[in-house]
């Protein structure tokens, strides 16, 4: 049975194989390919490392409960947040 619906993100950062750089490709303006807008996409590397926003606003009691605990404690991402009060401050 499916509980919920999760988003997964290619790990570019922490893969053991590197992605291997951006293409451009053509946009559309009302159905027809323009030659003047290319946007940017991505050629991820085959890897096994996604990344799981377990702190989603949607579902996260399903996620929560089906990782383990290791998992879901929270790193912050600056640990010394007063660093940066001072270096702001100079």
């Amino acid at each position: 049975d499916i509980i919920c619906a999760v988003n997964t993100q290619h790990n570019c950062t922490d893969s053991d194989s590197q992605c291997i750089g951006v293409t451009l490709h053509p946009t559309r303006q009302e159905r027809t390919f323009t030659e003047h807008r290319t946007k940017q996409i991505a050629q991820h590397a085959e890897t096994p490392h996604f990344l799981l926003n377990i702190y989603s606003i949607h579902n996260y009691e399903q996620i929560a409960k089906a990782l383990p605990s290791s998992l879901r404690q929270a790193e912050p991402v600056i640990p010394d947040t007063a660093v940066l009060e001072v270096r702001k401050a100079a």
